[in-house]
């Protein structure tokens, strides 16, 4: 199968008529032969990973012929294997001034987001550069892309492939890296072995292609299979002496593993590098592999000249920018260890605080490649500010807009975190909710890229939802302390609603602990009495019964002061508060008995193994019919305590405890029971929930003997066998023993 385009061919064509003909401007130094020989030789670079003399040798073959869309394509390869997204995005920009449709721009906008770790973006141009032009290449390319953006599509992809485009080098090697991510994905270490073999198959088809041997040894050195992997990077070490890439794991497996004696693992490291210098043309990216490996042999001086290098060669390339982060990272280093050893009560600690602050500051002066690495420096700032005393509060919202701007992996610092420290010790409350209601799409969209560490929809919806509490927390609370105390009030009971979340109970507390002092200025005593009692009751709820640095307790006491003027009794008031909790828990739930009870509608729904239950056998039983589904996060919060109550009752012969689960499949049910260990009865659902009327989750009935539901409970509960429990007992004690 030919490589090149029918369009790249064209243009070929073309320069060689313009040669011919004076009107089309000066010919090419080149013919259609040296354009092919070039174009091979920098696939040669891409087999080899000899990404730096291929970066060489594509820019200037690229400034020779700029108009070929193919060599642009084969550059950006080596491009990537400098991760230099940006250089990357220029070739395609080039490429789409020329052709906007064309698969090798589409194809090295992809590489460019691969290059930047930005999978999801990746996926549209892969996919249609493989679709306008199905070459190997692009169905490696969009296959590496959905094996981190949909892994099971992957796979889907793959089966659609003809045996031409399988049988090619680019295939076997992204096959194998989505065989041994199968291993993790799916949770079964058979695939591991799948991806090994799929290797060995590579080698022996195609000897010559260094994947064949760095991969396999990779992911044999992490499995701690050293003795394994280090014939095969010596082997891809032969084929290939000038490559970084080789050459770091080279050194790897022979430094930190114990496949030789430890006298002798630092000269053989040496040793390849004198190797690798002899093999490779000096490039920053060289230097960079050098001094990580001379930091981990311990020579911090010879690591430090070779980052003095980058910086001079280059000081605004992607290497040069690590160098800068480094240097900015060791201080924070530093403080931990500080921390450890000193506590952060030291002056050794306060003196630390400076020197991190100072670094940063510095870091962000600096010429930055891109802004890859400023959130984690302005978390880093964040942090030295929020520890000083007095806390700088102009720095401090400066920090928290940085992190706001650039920040994406860690959404609960940057709306958690770092938003309350804003609001509690600068004057920009007002602010702060703003970028709080900004932060509810970022935390929904960074629960979702996390979505393959769920193994349920449910844990997924569980996740988010805490999330999103974490946000309209922070929102809620900021409008407190800018003077909106309905809004805050508002938001933060949606946050409880969404999730139990101490913190939000604690500001829900303030605001009502607000509230009431209004009452009290109105001469309203019995309005206030009523918000302190709400007020205490949320505190009570987020104490949980624990003492230590938690600030619903201190509120408590605070709140204990204020209504007694005195804190005399304190410790047996903070003693009885699980018993008061419990007791105003129970009164709330037996006061939440239906008015007016009717029946439900009958049901015979199966079992998990088969067997029926028929709703007309449960007559002169208590029931209690639980609807949950795997997707369903609140359901999936309580299925400890559900599982507990069930075990409770699954022996009383007058109780009969029976879940109702909607989920379409039944292998995802009992893919989650065994997974937790669960035991209690699951019924299918069989279109009985809609006919039923449910359309909140979780919902639970009970039910009295003779079929009338007494209470409904809709939402999860946090101490669900304790209020199950209370319930099922109300209706046993007004009914009796038959």
């Amino acid at each position: 199968m030919s490589l090149r385009s029918p369009r790249s061919a064209l243009r070929v064509g073309l320069l060689l008529a313009c040669a011919a003909h004076a009107s089309c401007g000066a010919s090419p130094d080149y013919t259609a032969e040296d354009l092919e020989a070039a174009t091979a030789q920098l696939r040669d670079h891409v087999r080899l990973r000899t990404f730096e003399t291929g970066l060489l040798f594509g820019e200037g073959w690229v400034a020779r012929a700029p108009d070929d869309a193919e060599l642009r394509a084969l550059y950006a390869r080596q491009l990537a294997g400098w991760r230099l997204s940006r250089e990357i995005r220029e070739q395609a920009d080039a490429v789409f001034t020329d052709d906007p449709d064309s698969p090798w721009g589409l194809h090295i906008q992809a590489l460019g987001h691969l290059a930047g770790s930005d999978w999801d973006p990746a996926v549209e141009p892969s996919r249609r550069a493989w679709e306008a032009l199905p070459l190997p290449e692009f169905a490696a390319t969009y296959l590496q892309v959905l094996g981190y953006s949909d892994f099971e599509a992957a796979f889907d992809f793959l089966e659609t492939l003809d045996a031409e485009t399988r049988d090619t080098p680019e295939l076997f090697a992204a096959r194998a890296a989505l065989e041994n991510q199968a291993r993790y994905r799916r949770e079964d270490p058979a695939w591991a072995d799948s991806s090994l073999a799929t290797y060995t198959e590579m080698r022996e088809r195609w000897p010559d292609h260094v994947d064949g041997y760095l991969r396999p040894a990779e992911d044999l050195f992490r499995a701690n299979r050293s003795e394994e992997a280090l014939p095969l990077i010596e082997q891809a070490v032969a084929l290939s002496p000038g490559s970084v890439d080789v050459r770091q794991w080279h050194w790897w497996i022979l430094f930190e593993s114990e496949v030789l004696p430890a006298d002798e693992r630092r000269p053989a490291v040496e040793a390849s590098i004198a190797e690798f210098q002899d093999a490779a043309p000096e490039s920053v990216r060289g230097f960079s592999a050098l001094a990580a490996m001379y930091r981990d042999l311990e020579d911090e001086q010879r690591a430090r000249e070779l980052e003095a290098a980058i910086v001079e060669r280059d000081p605004t390339s992607r290497h040069a920018s690590l160098v800068y982060l480094r240097q900015a990272r060791a201080p924070s280093q530093e403080l931990r260890r500080i921390r450890e050893d000193h506590g952060e009560d030291s002056p050794e600690y306060r003196a630390q605080l400076e020197v991190v602050r100072d670094a940063v500051y510095e870091y962000l002066e600096r010429p930055h490649y891109d802004d890859t690495y400023l959130g984690g420096a302005y978390i880093d700032l964040f942090y030295a500010l929020q520890d000083m005393d007095p806390i700088p509060a102009e720095e401090l919202a400066e920090a928290v807009r940085g992190l706001v701007e650039y920040e994406r992996l860690n959404p609960h610092i940057t709306y958690g975190t770092a938003l309350r420290a804003m609001i509690d010790h600068t004057p920009y409350a007002e602010e702060a909710a703003e970028l709080a209601r900004n932060g509810l799409t970022a935390s929904i969209d960074y629960v979702r890229r996390l979505r393959s560490i769920f193994d349920t929809e449910g844990e997924l919806e569980q996740a988010a939802r805490g999330s999103l509490s974490g946000v309209y927390d922070g929102m809620g609370w900021a409008y407190f302390k800018a003077g909106r105390i309905e809004d805050a009030r508002h938001t933060l009971e949606r946050a409880l609603v969404l999730s139990e979340n101490g913190q939000a109970r604690f500001h829900v507390g303030q605001v009502y602990e607000h509230l009431a002092a209004e009452a009290e200025e109105r001469e309203d005593e019995e309005q206030a009495v009523e918000w302190l009692d709400r007020a205490e009751d949320f505190y009570i709820a987020g104490f949980g019964g624990t003492r230590g640095e938690n600030l619903n307790e201190a509120a408590l006491e605070a709140l204990y002061e204020r209504r007694r003027g005195t804190r005399d009794g304190i410790e047996e008031y903070l003693a009885t508060l699980d018993e008061r909790d419990r007791i105003r828990r129970r009164e709330r739930i037996l006061e939440s008995r239906v008015e007016a009870a009717g029946t439900y509608e009958s049901f015979q729904l199966a079992r998990l193994d088969g067997d029926f239950v028929d709703s007309a056998d449960l007559e002169g039983k208590i029931a209690v019919l639980h609807f949950w589904g795997t997707w369903c996060g609140p359901c999936i919060a309580e299925m400890p305590g559900y599982q507990k109550f069930d075990a409770r009752y699954r022996d009383d012969p007058e109780v009969a405890v029976l879940s109702i689960s909607n989920d379409k499949a039944t292998d995802v049910i009992e893919e989650y029971l065994a997974k937790n260990n669960f035991n209690f009865t699951v019924l299918v659902d069989d279109g009985y929930v809609n006919r039923s009327g449910v359309s909140a989750w979780p919902t639970t009935w009970f039910v009295d003997r003779e079929g009338y539901v007494q209470f409904v409970k809709i939402g999860s509960t946090m101490k669900l066998d304790e209020e199950f429990s209370w319930r099922v007992e109300a209706i046993r004690e007004d009914t009796g023993t038959p």
